[in-house]
């Protein structure tokens, strides 16, 4: 199945009755029964090719249901379910969703089980995805508080520029504009977002299935996605795309279509997540905020060779993860003489009002990744205001000084 690797991937990673089972219910196939006396490997061969039976269409629906599930099942993937599970409300899902371990089984049971909640962890990888990477995430500054055209003329206005702009056809091109609340970084107060998301179809492909035993060409047609942001308080117009060189075009369409109201071009710089304070002890300024306790739960290193070491203690260690790495390896061990490639912060919140206590966990990993932005709104603020606050972020490139406070992690 050279033309479905995340369907692939499923059926490789999921123990075969739950793939099986996932097959029969979401999409109604005629599966074999499976033969226990087997291994899993011949089970899987022979649902592998009831699987290249289907038409390429019929393939690619399913495709394209697996690839969602796959996105939460890598590292980052997982990351964003840990900061959602505590929505799975009703104590037995709770307490079924924590016995697997299989993380693309748990990414299969929030979707089947839990679908919602599957789709705004989707939406959070996503922009997890992009926003951590300058190769997908450019910020432009525009003015403050104005107002976002939503009227037919603006919206067709701005889906011919598109279209123009991308060299398509105006049917082939397809935009969105909705509104929704976010709570501010500094504040926490509620202000208003803007998000308008541009979808277009790529030139079509020629993939290779087979078909009655012979190797056929088919013609498959993908669309892409793009999102812009446009924030009234902070004048921030910020632009989620893989295509580097058209995000700056897309803002201009934005700002000139939707806006009325040109951009300069001047660019809101990312954030660089610089964590390596954390090999020392030290003390975590909560002042003023609705927290409790704040408490390094993890730490990792690569070191030579492609060997790494990962500490882990829970949030009721008497001892910090320092003093508990000294006493697991030697009294002369420290995390400082070491370039820290993975941390786990553990923020435990207060009850304030109707919002119960509970905790927050922060993982930071690799050159610059944070999953900051796979937290619910109300979280994800909170937790950027910490980290500003602990002084582990730091502005990569230059804008002026008075927006420095204001710009998201």
């Amino acid at each position: 199945m050279n033309d479905a690797e995340n369907l692939s991937k499923l059926l490789g990673h999921l123990p075969p009755a739950v793939f099986r089972e996932f097959m029969v219910e979401e999409f109604e196939l005629t599966m074999p029964a499976l033969d226990k006396k087997q291994t899993k490997r011949d089970q899987r061969a022979e649902m592998e090719t009831v699987l290249s039976g289907l038409d390429i269409n019929h393939r690619q629906r399913i495709e394209e249901v697996a690839e969602r599930i796959v996105l939460l099942s890598d590292g980052a993937g997982q990351d964003v379910i840990e900061g959602f599970r505590d929505d799975i409300f009703d104590p037995k899902d709770q307490e079924a969703f924590a016995g697997i371990r299989n993380q693309y089984e748990r990414a299969l049971w929030l979707h089947i089980n839990a679908p919602t909640l599957f789709d705004e962890a989707m939406n959070a990888r996503q922009a997890d995805v992009f926003r951590q990477s300058a190769s997908c995430y450019s910020g432009f500054i525009a003015p403050k508080d104005l107002s976002v055209l939503e009227d037919e003329p603006s919206r067709q206005a701005f889906h011919h520029a598109v279209a123009e702009e991308l060299g398509c056809e105006i049917d082939s091109v397809a935009v969105q504009v909705f509104k929704r609340l976010r709570p501010d970084t500094q504040t926490g107060e509620e202000v208003d977002l803007y998000q308008i998301s541009v979808h277009h179809n790529r030139p079509p492909e020629i993939i290779d299935c087979v078909q009655a035993s012979e190797l056929v060409s088919q013609e498959v047609v993908r669309a892409v996605s793009s999102h812009i942001t446009y924030e009234p308080a902070n004048g921030h117009l910020e632009v989620l795309s893989k295509d580097t060189d058209g995000r700056e075009a897309l803002a201009r369409i934005v700002a000139d279509s939707l806006l009325q109201s040109p951009i300069t071009g001047e660019k809101i710089p990312l954030k660089q997540y610089d964590y390596q304070s954390l090999a020392g002890p030290r003390n975590f300024d909560i002042a003023g905020e609705a927290v409790a306790s704040v408490k390094v739960i993890e730490l990792g290193y690569l070191g030579d060779n492609h060997r790494s070491l990962m500490v882990k203690i829970w949030t009721k260690d008497a001892d910090d993860i320092h003093a508990a790495a000294r006493s697991l390896i030697s009294p002369q061990f420290d995390f400082r003489d070491h370039q820290i490639n993975y941390a786990k912060i553990s923020i435990r919140t207060k009850k304030v009002g109707a919002d119960r206590a509970r905790t927050i966990s922060v993982i930071l990993r690799d050159d610059n990744k944070c999953n900051i932005k796979t937290k619910r709104e109300k979280d994800r603020a909170l937790c950027d205001r910490l980290l500003v606050k602990w002084n582990l972020v730091k502005v990569i490139g230059h804008v002026p000084e008075e927006t420095l406070d204001t710009l998201a992690a």
